[in-house]
């Protein structure tokens, strides 16, 4: 199948006209004679210090296309009339530039050439899709250290999700090619954002190059090199400061390198102005603030003295930890990216970015609180290759040849050899009673997933004529899912324990394949894809209208016969008297493809010379997150009565939405400009656990598997202020009202809630982030020489489900709200000029008042310090051998990070 889908991706090549995917913008306009206004036919114009240009047509029109993000100067002469030169001309993925000049007959001295400064408009005339576009100069004014945060200040994204989707409905593109990890619907690779030339949201209906996503698209476009060298070298190094160590324990303690990080970057020429590079290279260390104290090392044994009368909570010394502070939320990481741009000639340009991203992370576990060496860490590790080829086959025609390979690999282990000496016996792992800590024992779970994904993409662009840019392309992509994750088992001379004698260590083997604690498999799915679209461009309205086909392969299989699915323990006499091999010939049956036809349109309307009207529809294709196909890929069950789990289903239809959006650009004064959209998002097809649970032979036990259940609709209003910078002072607002309703916010929540004794849903309620109101300032000044920016959020609370009610008419799914939020980060700079080197000291300050912000909450009270649990607790007289009932219901996880402070040097050349 995987060979046909290539031979017809070919043969689409090689009959159909498409174009360049969401890298590159064009710029056009007019070039008259000042005095007469009548249109210069055949005057050049040329972006300056590029080989890109054009001549006006006999209507003195032209047009640049295939022109990187990034600000620019433009020059246009003719025979007979004076150059005339504009700088600081922007450029954006995927909009137009309107640059018009106006040349005076030649009356100045030869040589003399008149330069003017553009502004970028505040109102984009072509932007027919709600779009957040931030250069890379704004976010290194901000008060940020990841991309991540520049994201959650865009209108739209709330808690995580964008447009009320769920986690992993986001698409991610680096340089023109898709970077989403399909397994989960993650980044593949985090971009420093320092390498960042232009960032857009596009949360709007987004034009049909853009596929598998629901809820927007993240574009990110990197850094070029140019024709002279210039670099950086920056440190920074801080910690927490902050007054809650009754929160977070042992962060009263500060340390200036508790937080490190190390960059440098530098670019410059190759080989003249032809082949140039750019080159990053990052370290950052994070302490965290989320602690535990090593109260218990990992071999120790709590347990009853011989006589049976006391209770030890060490069996021996060697059990007996230091007390130290550990961190339990620390991360490490190491980052490079390495680009080269090469000219190959005047109508040929080649990219090729490889970028390498090492993270090894460890996520805060309360229980392991007193044992907190017992913890396994995440490493995340990924390759990205990227390479482009464009080709200008004339002044209005371009194609680009595109293929990337990248690579994710995942590992969560406490131990990297399977084997260690020093992994113990699961038994330690047990707690002393249900308000205690964990005072032993190793983690033996174990995880080890690779994703792989070539692509390949053939695209081109032309503008017909002066109204119509048409654009299709057609992409192939090959996945490669490998999975294997199991708990490790002491060996049969081990299997049982004696607290009293037993030896705490334990040589570990890898369960069976057919053992529950094993699974394993390897899947190959493919997608295929083409869109065409046309952009009309008239002087009363654009239009961008356009259809995007979509195909996937899963590469999956599904039980035929659903009541007896293990294949290693079946059930019906009829299965049981097989061997495995015959019954490996009957028991599944293939997955079938899935295809979709998404038609996208987008209007612009121009009502005034500031102001634009812009609605956007259309029609949205997703395929379900690869771990919810292949999950339990052997379809194993536990043993008893009940529910006894939930099976992947690789035969899952794509995930669907409508989505839909009207809005208003105004421009109020020369630097203020606003824009209020409103949306509609009807979501359909969701992976959901919902249903009946499908009863295994005999009747005792049933489970759950993944089908396309759940739907959801979200509505809401989008306000966004924008100032530009202007007598030093520049701002943006950022205001979303949101209605954001489903049946389930995860796909397991309906089982979850079976389980609980409760009903599934099976009407519209809020959902996980239905979070009204959300608000995001930002402020910058700037001065000659120093300078200062802030950032400040609000949101009003989201839902949570409080604990079961006695009222069983009183619907609880998401009922209440947790408290709001508000947060206000700073950052300062002060630049100390050594020709031609600059040095900046920086200071950055996160929650400047250490607020406490409730992010979880107890589903009793509603509150992340407060649960009557705690007095029910103390009213039976609870043993606190291990640790204090206060410790025990203290939630570090459930508030915001505490205050943190950074301070920092870059010398820049």
């Amino acid at each position: 199948m995987r060979s046909k889908l290539l031979f017809f991706a070919f043969l689409t090549l090689a009959t159909l006209q498409i174009s360049r995917a969401g890298n590159t913008g064009k710029i056009a306009g007019t070039v008259k004679d000042s005095q007469t206004g009548e249109a210069l036919i055949g005057a050049s114009v040329v972006i300056e210090g590029t080989p890109q240009g054009a001549a006006t047509n006999i209507d003195g029109y032209y047009v640049i296309l295939n022109i990187p993000p990034g600000k620019y100067s433009l020059a246009s002469s003719a025979v007979g009339y004076a150059k005339r030169s504009i700088t600081n001309v922007s450029i954006s993925i995927d909009l137009t530039t309107t640059i018009d000049f106006s040349l005076p007959p030649t009356v100045l001295d030869v040589g003399e050439e008149i330069t003017i400064t553009a502004e970028r408009p505040l109102v984009q005339r072509d932007l027919t899709a709600k779009t957040a576009v931030v250069g890379g100069d704004e976010i290194s004014a901000l008060p940020v250290t990841e991309v991540a945060q520049v994201l959650n200040l865009q209108a739209g994204f709330v808690s995580g999700s964008l447009r009320g989707g769920r986690k992993g409905e986001v698409a991610y593109w680096i340089d023109g090619v898709p970077v989403t990890d399909a397994f989960n619907g993650t980044q593949v690779v985090e971009v420093n954002k320092n390498l960042v030339s232009e960032l857009q949201v596009i949360s709007g209906a987004y034009n049909a190059e853009y596929g598998q996503a629901l809820s927007g698209i993240v574009n990110i476009a990197t850094k070029e090199g140019g024709s002279r060298f210039t670099g950086s070298v920056g440190v920074y190094g801080g910690d927490y400061v902050s007054a809650n160590s009754d929160i977070f324990p042992g962060i009263s303690k500060s340390s200036p390198v508790a937080i490190r990080n190390i960059e440098g970057n530098i670019s410059g020429p190759v080989i003249g102005d032809d082949l140039s590079f750019f080159a990053n290279g990052r370290y950052i260390y994070f302490d965290g603030h989320l602690s535990g104290y090593r109260r218990f090392n990992p071999q120790n044994i709590a347990t009853q003295d011989t006589t049976g009368t006391r209770f030890l909570l060490f069996r021996d010394s060697t059990g007996r930890g230091d007390a130290e502070r550990v961190s339990m939320n620390k991360s490490e990481r190491k980052y490079a990216q390495g680009k080269l741009t090469w000219r190959v000639s005047s109508v040929i340009k080649a990219n090729l970015n490889f970028i390498y991203d090492d993270n090894v992370a460890k996520a805060y576990d309360d229980a392991f609180f007193y044992n907190p060496d017992g913890k396994g860490s995440d490493y995340n590790k990924s390759y990205t290759s990227i390479l482009q080829i464009t080709h200008s086959v004339s002044g209005t025609t371009f194609y680009t040849i595109g293929a990337s390979l990248f690579e994710k690999r995942f590992k969560y282990y406490l131990y990297e050899n399977p084997h260690d000496p020093r992994y113990t016996h699961p038994d330690l792992l047990n707690t002393v009673d249900s308000y205690s800590f964990k005072t032993g024992g190793t983690d033996l779970g174990r995880t080890d997933r690779r994703t792989q994904t070539l692509l390949g993409k053939v695209d081109i662009s032309s503008q017909l004529n002066q109204s119509n840019l048409i654009k299709a392309g057609v992409e192939v992509r090959g996945h490669k899912v490998k999975y294997e994750s199991y708990t490790l088992q002491p060996i049969l001379a081990q299997k049982a324990f004696d607290p009293q004698r037993s030896n705490p260590f334990i040589k570990t083997e890898i369960p069976l394949a057919s053992s529950n604690l094993y699974n394993a498999y390897t899947r190959k799915p493919t997608e295929l894809s083409a869109y065409i679209q046309d952009k009309l461009e008239f002087t009363d309205f654009i239009l961008n209208v356009g259809i995007r086909f979509d195909y996937f392969e899963p590469d999956g299989r599904v039980l035929n016969d659903e009541s007896d699915p293990n294949i290693f323990s079946p059930i019906k006499t009829e299965n049981v008297n097989k061997t495995l091999a015959e019954r490996q010939a009957y028991w599944y049956k293939k997955a079938t493809a899935k295809y979709q036809f998404s038609p996208r349109i987008g209007a612009s309307f121009p009502i005034t010379d500031r102001g634009v009207v812009h609605f956007s529809y259309g029609h949205f294709f997703q395929v379900p997150r690869f771990e919810r196909l292949y999950e339990n890929p052997d379809f194993k069950l536990g043993f008893g009565t009940g529910n006894q789990g939930i099976i992947g289903n690789a035969d899952l239809k794509p995930e669907q939405t409508i989505n839909g959006e009207i809005g208003v650009q105004q421009q109020i004064t020369d630097d203020i400009s606003i824009d209020l959209t409103a949306y509609i998002r009807d979501i359909r097809s969701l992976t959901s656990t919902s249903g009946d649970e499908i009863v295994v032979f005999g009747g005792s036990a049933k489970y759950s598997k993944y089908v396309n259940r759940d739907f959801g609709y979200v509505r809401g209003i989008v306000l966004t202020v924008d100032k530009r910078f202007a007598a030093g002072l520049s701002a943006t607002l950022d205001y979303t009202y949101q209605i954001a309703r489903g049946t389930a916010s995860e796909p397991g929540d309906s089982r979850n809630a079976s389980l609980g004794g409760s009903l599934p849903e099976v009407q519209l309620t809020p959902l996980a982030w239905d979070q009204r109101h959300t608000l995001n300032i930002t402020l910058g000044y700037n001065s000659n020489n120093w300078g200062a920016s802030c950032i400040g959020q609000y949101g009003s609370g989201v839902p949570y489900t409080p604990r079961l009610s006695t009222d069983i008419t009183t619907l609880l799914t998401n009922s209440q709200a947790k408290p709001q939020f508000f947060n206000l980060d700073v950052r300062a700079f002060y630049e100390v000029p050594f020709d031609p080197l600059k040095l900046v000291a920086f200071l950055r300050v996160f929650n400047v008042f250490d607020i406490k912000n409730e992010v979880d909450v107890f589903n009793d009270t509603g509150r992340a310090g407060f649960t009557t649990d705690l007095e029910l607790a103390r009213s039976q007289n609870t043993a606190q051998v291990v640790n204090t009932l206060e410790e025990f219901y203290r939630r570090p996880k459930f508030y915001s990070e505490p205050r943190r402070v950074e301070l920092g040097l870059n010398l820049e050349f």
